[in-house]
């Protein structure tokens, strides 16, 4: 009695594969096909036209540069001014100052940040110039560099926004570069914290970053 049993489970599978060859076929191909590369190429020449320039992911100091305006003293050698509560949280006494008048940003001056005090619904920053300042200006451009802390990082001009999300250009062997979403989180004035999607001692494109991104976008489509 086996014997039919077996001639009918070969008929059946029969039916199954003329039925759908198509599909048994695509199995076939998507077993055997190779992962597609997603890297994008770039020869020697190349890179050395672009000036392309690589930067490790590593863990910096990240700054925060807090900007307003104020009037300085009588005697040319304190700026007073009032910044929001959320940046006043940033600014301690100590701090390095760029100050400069408007009607001559030229003319720069080193500041240091001498006295920090609440002023409302802000906080009111002094600031002492190392030298008097410009005659006949009394109103100055503070910006006062700020620390958020040390954080694994990457210079902000290597991050590229794509459909909302944030990517960076990874150096892989034999001059290959491979795309990596990233998530981020304090962004300071040149340098940007990487929370997520890199490693310290990885190598991300800077300067050439968007003719990289042009490439992979021509490759994709």
């Amino acid at each position: 009695m086996r014997v039919p049993c077996v001639k009918l489970a070969v008929a059946a599978a029969a039916v199954l594969a003329m039925a759908a060859p198509g599909a048994l076929a695509q199995g076939v191909r998507e077993h055997t096909r190779p992962t597609p590369d997603r890297s994008t190429g770039l020869t020697e020449s190349q890179a050395t036209e672009l000036t392309l320039t690589l930067t490790d992911a590593s863990v910096r100091p990240i700054q925060i540069w807090v900007r307003t305006a104020g009037l300085v003293d009588g005697l040319r050698r304190t700026v007073t001014a009032v910044v929001s509560a959320s940046e006043g949280a940033l600014v301690k006494p100590g701090q390095r100052v760029r100050a400069f008048a408007p009607e001559s940003r030229s003319s720069m001056y080193q500041a240091r940040v001498s006295r920090v005090v609440p002023a409302g619904v802000g906080v009111r920053v002094s600031a002492d110039l190392a030298a008097e300042g410009r005659q006949g200006s009394a109103r100055y451009v503070l910006e006062i560099v700020t620390e958020a802390g040390e954080f694994l990082s990457v210079p902000n001009e290597a991050i590229i926004e794509v459909g909302g999300t944030r990517v960076v250009y990874v150096k892989q062997p034999e001059g290959r570069y491979l795309q990596r979403q990233i998530t981020t989180g304090v962004q300071g004035e040149l340098y940007t914290q990487v929370v997520d999607g890199l490693k310290a001692g990885d190598q991300v494109v800077t300067f050439g970053s968007f003719f990289i991104d042009a490439e992979h976008k021509l490759k994709g489509s």
